[in-house]
């Protein structure tokens, strides 16, 4: 199996391929006959991407308040 990290498309978000999970999907597994799941960091099977964790944003709000000191 083959393990990428997902990258989403600018407009829109894409949830995690498993039953019952509303996560965001992290990463693109392809098995051995070539079927593709998109999963979050929790249903991962890579046991070195599952420790990897998503890049946090900035706190818009934070950096205003800091440029207007």
């Amino acid at each position: 199996m083959e393990y990428f990290r997902f990258d989403h498309p600018p407009d829109r978000l894409i949830l995690c391929h498993r039953s019952n999970c509303e996560g965001i999907a992290d990463y693109l597994e392809i098995n051995e006959q070539g079927r593709e799941d998109l999963v979050c960091a929790a249903h991962t099977s890579s046991e070195m991407h599952a420790s990897v964790l998503p890049k946090s944003t900035p706190h818009v709000e934070r950096h205003a308040s800091r440029a207007a000191a």
